[in-house]
């Protein structure tokens, strides 16, 4: 009980700390094509996304399970190369495996992004760095016990109203537990919105995942299948705001994976 305790206080004091940014930094220059930039992780825009999702039926016993991914995304320029930062922090209550067990709620491994771009605007937006997983779980159940790292890749074009491409990560295992398995996971997440209008757009959503440990090919890929409508909204004397809501099913999964899932993400724009 402490420990639950002592993990939601922290998650709270995470999430009020980067909403008294959003209150505190000024307000995005009207632009014109705001939407399109949401939809490219490596453009020129500092965003703090929370990115809820809930997977109704997961694990053995299907219970609930629910993800607060906070990511906030702020690039650099160093000359003519653009250094993008991102940090996916999540928060995570993973439901029992056996019966009698409890509800696990606290904090999972922490992964950081360095994403290097061309500064200069292009037809086409790449972009190429390391990635890194850390070992921040607050519970053993909550991540991998291992630190891993690797590379991670961008392409991206955006002919309005589309973008299309994609962000591929490949994470090995360096150090850590011997006792847990180790890490060899690449993850591709597909790149594709289409914009309605200034303030409006649909996109593809969830990620591709593969665990090459796993030598059962059954129980090896996840592959969802999700759309999402996005609503960007400029209130009055704050930051603008993008809504995001939608959900999916994991139409090829290994067991005990849950199917259908349900997501609603808001992101805060602030000012460079």
């Amino acid at each position: 009980m402490t420990r639950t305790r002592c993990n939601a206080d922290a998650t709270c004091a995470v999430v009020s700390g980067l909403l008294s940014l959003a209150w505190s930094l000024p307000a995005v220059a009207e632009e014109e094509d705001l939407q399109t930039k949401l939809a490219n992780p490596v453009a020129d825009l500092i965003s703090v996304p929370f990115q809820f999702t809930t997977t109704p039926k997961s694990g053995p016993l299907e219970k609930p399970q629910h993800t607060l991914n906070i990511q906030p995304v702020y690039p650099t320029t160093l000359g003519d190369i653009r250094l993008i930062h991102r940090v996916i922090l999540p928060v995570l209550s993973n439901p029992a495996v056996v019966p009698g067990q409890d509800r696990e709620n606290g904090i999972g491994d922490i992964v950081y992004e360095a994403f290097f771009s061309p500064a200069a605007a292009s037809k086409t937006i790449w972009a190429v760095g390391p990635i890194v997983q850390l070992r921040t779980a607050t519970d053993p159940r909550l991540g991998s016990g291992k630190w891993a790292a690797g590379p991670a890749a961008l392409a991206l074009v955006q002919p309005s109203p589309w973008s299309v491409g994609a962000l591929v990560t490949q994470l090995w295992s360096f150090a850590g537990d011997e006792n847990r398995a180790s890490v060899n996971q690449t993850q591709i997440q597909p790149l594709l919105s289409y914009k309605l209008g200034p303030e409006h757009s649909i996109a593809y959503t969830g990620t591709i995942t593969a665990n090459w440990n796993e030598d059962r090919s059954s129980q090896r890929w996840t592959v969802p299948l999700g759309i999402t409508y996005s609503m960007l909204t400029k209130p009055a004397g704050f930051v603008p705001v993008n809504y995001i809501f939608g959900g999916g099913y994991n139409v090829i999964r290994p067991d005990n994976t849950g199917g259908w899932f349900l997501r609603f993400q808001i992101n805060f724009v602030l000012a460079k």
